[in-house]
C-alpha cells in the first residue's frame, strides 16, 4: 500500500502565509515579517544601524520607570496574518511571554535605515 505524504508545501501555496508560518522560516540573517498574509523580507541591519539600537535602547532603559522594559526586535503579533518586528519595544513585564509580544507596547521604535525606510514610514507605520 502507498503512504501519501500529508505534509504541507513549504512554502506554502494558494494561501496566505500566517504568523505560525514565521516559526518556519530559515534562520539566515533576514528580518521577516507578515502583513495581511503577505511575507517581507528585509536584509539584516546594518552595524550602524545596530550601534544606533543599542544607544537608543540604552536611553531608554534608562528614562523607563519601574514596571517597563526595553527589548529589541521582538516580534509583535497584530493579527494570525500580520507580525512585525519593531527595532525597540518598551512593554509591561506580563507581555513578554515566548518569543512574541502578547499585548501592545507603550513604545515601538524603528530606527530609519535606507534599504527600509519607505516602509517602516508608509507600510508598517499604517499598521
Amino acid at each position: 500500500m502507498a503512504v501519501m505524504n500529508t505534509a504541507e508545501a513549504w512554502p506554502p501555496t494558494g494561501r496566505p502565509f500566517t504568523v505560525d508560518d514565521l516559526d518556519r522560516m530559515p534562520e539566515d540573517g533576514h528580518r521577516y515579517e507578515l502583513i495581511d498574509g503577505v511575507l517581507i523580507v528585509s536584509p539584516a541591519p546594518a552595524t550602524m544601524h545596530q550601534l544606533v539600537m543599542f544607544r537608543l535602547a540604552r536611553e531608554l532603559d534608562d528614562a523607563s520607570p519601574d514596571g517597563l522594559y526595553v527589548v529589541p526586535g521582538p516580534g509583535m503579533m497584530v493579527n494570525i496574518d500580520t507580525e512585525l518586528i519593531p527595532d525597540i519595544v518598551v512593554v509591561q513585564q506580563e507581555d513578554l511571554r515566548g518569543r512574541m509580544l502578547t499585548g501592545p507596547p507603550a513604545l515601538a521604535v524603528e530606527v530609519q535605515s535606507p534599504s527600509t525606510r519607505l516602509f517602516d514610514l508608509n507600510t508598517k507605520k499604517e499598521v
